[in-house]
């Protein structure tokens, strides 16, 4: 015990001041990783690049000459052997791209005429696991990267290669996504973005005849005989046959019409030739469009109607119908083309029609091509049916506004779909054991089984795989968050942290803090796991007498509420003092960092092998807080007999973390919910009234004799059996 003494006496006497200097001294404030500095983010963009030494070229390598240029967004044109061969740009000018520390980094890229990037360069930032978590090399390495990227993909820039801080690492990926689609539009296109869908009359891509078909850029349909009698006997009853003679059968065909709208480049052009296709639309109608339609069988679209002064120069077998709107074509509207060579020009029937902007045509929505066709119906009267033919030009010939991005946390979200998956089953997991801890801890070999088990998985994949370590700095987020103008997307961008929170929300004003520190809490079990190893191999354990132990609970409060103070003065200094938590560097980064924490982190695991969960029990800010929000949870399941604390106190002595009072109370402020005592609970081998009632049975089953004075019946709480003593 005088070694014990001699090692808490000093931090009694020291207290929360003494160890704040100590992080202080330790891990001093965040440090903000930069190369520009924050005093020189009003200078123009050329002048930040100048003061980093090697960061043009690094962003454009191979620049001979570069020119600012004041516009929107601010570029620097990039001239080599006399030409301009693209841009510089920053995140901070263009879309002022803030990281997760809710801080505007200032990433600059080189970007090519034809939307390539060919180098970037990171001039400042303010992300507080760079430099303490994840070495400022990774961060570079990432943006080395970002060479090669190209404007319409993006797919070689990979934030989960910023391994630790990919959410940092998402967060510049999409304001530099953001930023160059500007600088693309408004410096390499001159033009400004279109904001909705817009008919791309000039735009050329090369495609074949069949291209077009497949595509539905030309849309072709046949209808038979026998398909046109269906149609006609549904419209006119049975009996009812079109004027027009049927030839070669049922499977002839009755008519076939191709169409489409020439009017984009890339259809017209692709249909007729240059040169063909600009004679065919220099008397489009300013903002009109044209309009190809091409038949085949034995029905024609175009009959002589349209010459006919009678018929008011209609074509009576053709015309459009969009929705409420109907489009009668005339002879003044249409061009007769010769029929030659070629799939566009070897049909029977070949017309051009020009339709004025004016007569309300939308190009982009769908519309039909009628063929109205005369006939008799059953009763020998005249009718006339539509054939309705509907033609939807493809996104492929439009001009479309940027897609709209899917907001970051879904991204996020769905990139870590198996990961969140992953953890809801272990959630799941850890509710069903708290459901039935009854049932568990009735067998003691298999609740150390799962007990074990949860705690490796914990460790393992929760911590140092997926990272997802809740530390006292996600809590101070929480609180600070109404008073700093946060959004929810900032706690949701981290999907496991999120769902982790949540939970342990519900389950703290449930069941009180034990749930996620005693199962959830992968430092925890980091030390728990340690420390049955030790006990394996027999290392001493160190007792701490009750009344020293209240004492030193109390360090953790201070601590906290030292903390939540501080993050209302300066957030960047309650970031520092939080690094008492040797969270990140033990789970995190797994000990990848500088000596100074690896010692800090490996000390109190090393206390921990003498003292279990020494660092929980004493120092724990986080524990501290979820303590002191969950002291009125709602329910304790965990059972205490009347004999506990006055006749026996074995589970006080057995308790890992002193959290059974001697009055046989368990203290739920520092209960970890371990299930331990639980298991002592059901044991009839550890339990004293269990135990008396286990030897009644079995002196009932071998028919022994009562020895005098003994007491019958199964009263689990009666007096202890004879020679049994209580645990020290």
């Amino acid at each position: 015990m005088t070694v014990l003494s001699a090692w808490i006496a000093p931090l009694r006497r020291l207290g929360l001041f003494a160890l704040c200097a100590i992080g202080a001294g330790l891990f001093a404030a965040p440090v903000v990783a930069e190369e520009l500095g924050e005093a020189n983010l009003d200078k123009n963009l050329l002048e930040r690049l100048t003061l980093t030494p090697g960061a043009l070229q690094q962003a454009f390598p191979g620049a001979d000459e570069v020119v600012f240029v004041d516009g929107r967004p601010p570029v620097v044109e990039v001239w080599i052997d006399g030409a301009v061969v693209g841009y510089l740009f920053s995140t901070r000018d263009a879309v002022n791209a803030t990281g997760y520390s809710g801080v505007a980094f200032d990433l600059v890229a080189g970007m090519t005429m034809e939307g390539d990037l060919v180098g970037a360069t990171l001039l400042y930032h303010h992300e507080a696991i760079i430099g303490r978590g994840v070495p400022q090399e990774k961060l570079d390495e990432y943006i080395a990267s970002i060479a090669g990227a190209n404007l319409r993909t993006f797919s070689s820039i990979r934030p989960d290669y910023l391994s630790r801080a990919s959410t940092s690492g998402r967060l510049m990926k999409r304001g530099l996504l953001n930023s160059a689609e500007m600088v693309f539009q408004g410096h390499v296109l001159g033009v400004p973005p279109v904001t909705e869908p817009t008919l791309d009359r000039t735009g050329f891509a090369p495609f074949t005849f069949e291209e077009l078909l497949a595509s539905g850029s030309i849309l072709n349909q046949a209808v038979t005989n026998a398909e046109m009698l269906g149609i006609f006997e549904k419209a006119g009853g049975r009996g009812s046959l079109p004027d027009q003679a049927f030839k070669d059968g049922e499977e002839g065909v009755f008519f076939e019409l191709f169409t489409t709208l020439i009017t984009p480049a890339s259809i017209g052009a692709n249909l007729f030739g240059d040169a063909k296709y600009r004679s065919y639309i220099e008397d489009q109608p300013e903002g009109g469009l044209t309009l190809w339609v091409a038949g085949d069988g034995a029905y024609s679209f175009a009959s002589n109607s349209h010459f006919r002064s009678a018929n008011d120069y209609l074509f009576d077998r053709l015309k459009i119908v969009q929705g409420a709107l109907e489009i009668r074509l005339t002879r003044d509207m249409h061009r007769r083309l010769a029929v030659s060579r070629g799939p566009a020009m070897n049909h029977r029937n070949i017309m051009l029609f020009k339709i004025e902007a004016d007569q309300g045509l939308d190009p982009l929505a769908p519309f039909d091509m009628v063929l109205m066709v005369a006939g008799k119906d059953s009763d020998g009267g005249a009718m006339v049916v539509d054939v309705p033919i509907t033609y939807q030009l493809p996104e492929r010939h439009m001009l479309l506004p940027p897609p709209v991005p899917l907001p970051m946390w879904v991204e996020t979200w769905l990139e870590k779909r198996v990961d969140i998956a992953i953890l809801g089953l272990l959630l799941i997991v850890v509710t069903i054991i708290f459901l039935l801890q009854d049932v568990l801890a009735r067998h003691r070999r298999v609740y150390e089984f799962v007990r074990v088990g949860v705690l490796a998985f914990t460790l393992g994949w929760l911590g140092w795989y997926a990272g997802a370590q809740l530390s006292i700095v996600n809590i101070l987020a929480y609180i600070q968050a109404p008073f700093g103008g946060s959004s929810i997307q900032a706690f949701v961008l981290d999907p496991l942290i999120f769902i982790l929170s949540v939970y342990v929300a519900f389950t703290l004003f449930v069941l009180g803090r034990g749930v996620f520190c005693g199962w959830l809490c992968p430092f925890g079990a980091f030390q728990e796991l340690l420390n049955r190893i030790a006990r394996f191999v027999r290392i001493p354990q160190i007792s701490i007498p009750p009344t020293m132990l209240q004492r030193l609970w109390v360090v953790k409060y201070l601590v906290a509420i030292f903390l939540v103070v501080t993050v209302f003065i300066s957030v960047e200094a309650a970031e520092g003092y939080a690094e008492i938590e040797p969270f990140r560097t033990a789970i995190t980064v797994k000990f990848v960092r500088d000596w100074q924490f690896a010692l800090y982190a490996a000390g109190l695991l090393s206390i921990g092998l003498f003292v279990e969960r020494a660092y929980c029990r004493v120092l724990c800010p986080l524990g501290g807080t979820l303590a002191v929000l969950g002291r009125f949870h709602m329910f304790t399941w965990l059972k205490r007999r009347q004999a506990c604390g006055t006749q026996c106190r074995i589970c006080e002595g057995e308790c890992p973390i002193g959290a059974i009072e001697p009055s046989g109370k368990i203290n739920m402020n520092e209960c970890l919910q371990c299930l331990d005592c639980q298991a002592t609970y059901y044991d009839d081998h550890q339990c004293p009234p269990l135990i008396q009632r286990r030897k009644r049975k079995e002196q009932r089953k071998a028919g022994a004799p009562k020895r005098p004075g003994q007491v019958s019946g199964p009263a689990v709480d009666g007096p202890l059996i004879p020679g049994a003593a209580p645990a020290e």
